[in-house]
């Protein structure tokens, strides 16, 4: 027999039945996305690792389809480079780099190394500045912050709810560095072990002359290589179309006598002004088996004379300027431009063209091409990258589309008209198209390299 319930009884036990069920579904949501109560970390795996190595980048504990910031600085020459993304985390409360898209900041989508090639510099007067690595000896020290919720702007606070460091290097511990003072300018970097090593030259562009980034790089891949010096220093000119070509191959005749240089296995790298040096190399040395042009000038004013660079066969009324900065890619003009012979010796050219290059037109590689003999053609290999600026670097490298080199560089560059000598010298790319390029070419770079220089048999 069931005893009856008062309507005042009933009412109160159905009231704490809907109470009940209220504070669970509350409960459910509130409490569901960070399982255990986890505080929220993060890991990048490696943390100590190599500039051209991806990371993968795992944040967990958050709560489901929470919003947060994630900030990357790094200080390298007394300036502060500084790349931002906002993620949405899943319904784990987890986010990873190489699934999770980006929905503001710096970059958008699932770019799993954007926070490193969208790093920008945050001091005011130098927001043109290159990121480079001055000191290959020691690592880049990256912070990596998670914020809460949105930050389209710098954040001023450090209240960050989780953060790590990672070290990034350009050379593996165990390759040597040494400098090169005496005749010849520039650094050798040598590979651990005792050789004889592949070997290859290395020369950057005009504006810069040396930077030893990806000579560290490529001798932590097993080449010897010369990061070579042709301007700028004690008795080597400081005009550009006053480079001693007898310099160079002087340099490269002294690298290749070298006990630790494998003289079956020589190649040679260069960008813009050094990936014409490159070519001319090769055009005179049958020991060289390849060379990679990245954006470099493959042509010279008169027939037959590979030295004969002179200012004079450079229209100034081509420079222009625009809001970004100087543009110079049209002044290449001469009646009859002779392309560099570099595959007269049989070496295999690898060619790597940023569409948008705004300092060596992209013309001038077809040129070359098309005036390449048939019986020469199979040997050239071209990888063209649109929306890629000129200065295609190793990968992840941030890359903005304009550079401030100052008034005395840009002196230096003879064709460049006084009144430009103030402004910005633009480079081109789109920083997501850029950054593909960088990776790519890299890997087509070292494969390329790997077949044709390190792998060949004697």
């Amino acid at each position: 027999m069931t005893t009856p319930v008062s309507y005042t009884v009933w009412r109160c036990m159905r009231r704490l039945e809907v109470l009940n069920k209220h504070f669970a579904v509350g409960t459910k949501v509130c409490y569901s996305s960070a399982a255990n109560n986890v505080a929220p970390s993060i890991t990048v795996k490696p943390s100590i690792g190599m500039v051209d190595e991806k990371v993968n980048i795992h944040i967990r504990g958050l709560a489901t389809r929470q919003v947060v910031t994630v900030v990357a600085d790094v200080i390298e020459n007394g300036m502060k480079f500084e790349s931002r993304c906002i993620y949405q985390a899943d319904n784990n409360g987890e986010i990873h780099n190489f699934s999770t898209e980006s929905i503001g900041g710096y970059f958008k989508g699932v770019e799993p190394m954007g926070l490193f090639w969208s790093l920008k510099c945050l001091a005011a007067p130098n927001q043109s500045a290159r990121l480079i690595k001055k000191d290959v000896s020691t690592p880049m020290k990256f912070n990596i912050k998670v914020y809460s919720d949105a930050h389209e702007v710098p954040i001023q606070s450090n209240d960050h709810i989780t953060g790590t460091k990672v070290e990034r290097l350009y050379k593996k511990p165990g390759v040597r560095r040494i400098p090169l003072t005496g005749k010849i300018k520039g650094t050798l970097f040598i590979p651990e072990g005792d050789g004889p090593f592949p070997a290859l030259t290395d020369m950057y562009g005009g504006l810069v002359s040396l930077i030893e980034t990806r000579a560290a790089l490529l001798a932590s891949h097993g080449y010897v290589t010369l990061a070579l010096s042709y301007l700028y220093s004690e008795g080597l000119p400081n005009q550009l179309y006053e480079v001693n070509f007898s310099y160079v191959t002087d340099a490269y005749e002294w690298l290749i006598e070298q006990d630790f240089v494998d003289k079956n296995r020589l190649g040679a790298v260069g960008l813009c002004f050094g990936g014409f040096l490159s070519l001319a190399l090769t055009s005179i040395y049958p020991q060289i088996r390849a060379v990679v042009n990245i954006n470099g000038i493959t042509i010279s004013p008169e027939h037959g004379n590979i030295v004969g660079h002179s200012d004079k066969w450079l229209d100034r009324t081509k420079v222009y300027t625009t809001e970004e900065g100087v543009v110079i890619n049209d002044i290449y003009q001469c009646e009859n431009p002779w392309p560099i012979p570099a595959w007269q010796h049989g070496a295999k050219i690898l060619a790597i063209i940023g569409e948008d290059d705004k300092q060596v037109h992209p013309k001038w590689h077809s040129f070359f091409y098309e005036k390449c003999p048939t019986k020469f053609k199979e040997n050239i290999t071209m990888y063209r990258y649109p929306g890629a600026g000129h200065m295609i670097e190793p990968p992840f490298a941030p890359h903005p589309r304009a550079v401030t080199p100052g008034r005395k560089r840009m002196q230096s560059i003879n064709f460049v008209p006084e009144k430009f000598h103030d402004e910005d010298m633009m480079s081109g790319g789109w920083p997501e198209q850029h950054a593909h390029a960088q990776e790519d070419s890299w890997e087509k770079m070292l494969s390329f390299l790997e077949e044709n220089v390190k792998n060949v048999r004697h």
